[in-house]
């Protein structure tokens, strides 16, 4: 697998083959400044009785990713269909990647026929996404990783995130912008950087729609997320990243700013893609 920008691989591989979905939706309802529309994915009104029984408890599948982030591992949920033959290729390909893997991942396989498996599947857009599908969770429930429809040959080394880009990736995930606050101990300004972040987060506009991050720039597991925001990690002052979704740096600040700063560049970048726009991303 040759290497290549993580957040590009994540938001745009990952997110366009199963979480756009969930984001698009969101992309719709949620022009700056208005009030949210509700969930992303609607209530289906043909579910039936039996479904609703079946997806009231919980699935083995969804206690076994429950049981995964408490252990703070990664898994691998392969979506598969029973008695197709591409489902068997790809659950060929995970069993052997189980037994080079197992000591940092855990791995569970989901029939999309068992209604049981509809609550997870609806979580995550696999609904409507192509089967065989093989999504990488991080502990914190980020997709870090997705394969549909097959498995090409790969190591697997990209599919796990540090800890900095998994949040950012929950945060985009979630249909919201990310403001990534890169500071360590050594770096100045951090308070301000902070409270440019949080002013941002609660400014009314866009208030519900941030998310905040904190990165420490001398921490060597982030090195590679932070050289492709084009982030200095030697830099002496503290600095700010905003990350629309599914993954558009709109711009990198120096860590003594203001919250009025960030909202501006903000603005700009929705204006520039016309209409349709909020701190969601460009709608199509």
């Amino acid at each position: 697998m040759k290497k290549r920008n993580l957040l590009c691989i994540v938001s745009v591989l990952v997110i366009s083959a199963v979480v756009t979905a969930r984001i698009v939706t969101q992309r719709k309802e949620d022009a700056i400044g208005s009030k949210p529309a509700g969930t992303a994915y609607a209530a289906s009104t043909k579910s039936t009785k039996s479904v609703k029984s079946a997806v009231a408890k919980d699935s083995p599948a969804e206690v076994a990713v429950r049981a995964a982030a408490t252990r703070k591992r990664y898994i691998f949920v392969t979506f598969y269909t029973r008695g197709d033959s591409s489902s068997d290729k790809m659950l060929a390909v995970v069993r052997s990647a189980r037994g080079k893997l197992s000591s940092r991942a855990n791995f569970v396989n989901v029939d999309v026929g068992n209604p049981a498996n509809q609550g997870l599947m609806k979580r995550y857009g696999v609904d409507s996404a192509p089967i065989p599908l093989t999504l990488v969770l991080a502990p914190n429930g980020a997709v870090t990783a997705g394969f549909p429809r097959e498995i090409g040959a790969t190591d697997f080394s990209d599919v796990f995130a540090s800890d900095g880009l998994a949040d950012v990736l929950k945060v985009l995930q979630s249909g919201k912008l990310a403001a990534v606050c890169v500071q360590s101990a050594r770096t100045k300004f951090n308070r301000e950087s902070s409270s440019a972040a949080e002013g941002l987060r609660a400014d009314s506009p866009v208030s519900g729609k941030v998310g905040v991050v904190n990165i420490d720039p001398t921490d060597g597991r982030e090195l590679k997320f932070l050289q492709q925001c084009k982030v200095d990690v030697k830099a002496a002052n503290a600095q700010i990243v905003l990350i629309l979704p599914p993954g558009r740096v709109i711009g990198k600040f120096d860590g003594n700013t203001t919250t009025d700063k960030l909202m501006a560049a903000l603005q700009t970048a929705l204006s520039s893609c016309g209409t349709g726009c909020g701190p969601s991303g460009c709608g199509p």
